[in-house]
């Protein structure tokens, strides 16, 4: 997948990552959705992927996706899911 330089939006996706556990969902699946599917909420994104429909652990990735964050909380971003600066965070 061609990622343009410089986007924080998909700017992880060089580092393409399992999002969703239970259904093998990738960062680039997801980004897809987005750009591609028109996802604008986690909802539609799972309506497309599967992703967070089982345990629901990665709906918070999923979250920071469609806001234009890196899935993964960094040591000074808030998370979507709690609202809390990452390292305090309960999404994990």
């Amino acid at each position: 997948m061609e990622t343009q330089t410089g986007n924080l939006e998909t700017s992880f996706i060089n580092d393409d990552i399992m999002i969703c556990s239970c259904f093998k969902v990738y960062a680039s699946t997801i980004q897809m959705s987005i750009h591609s599917g028109g996802a604008k909420q986690v909802s539609d994104v799972s309506d497309m992927t599967n992703a967070g429909v089982g345990c629901r652990a990665c709906v918070c990735k999923i979250e920071r996706i469609l806001n234009g964050f890196p899935p993964q909380c960094g040591d000074c971003s808030l998370c979507p899911g709690c609202g809390t600066v990452s390292r305090n965070c309960k999404c994990a």
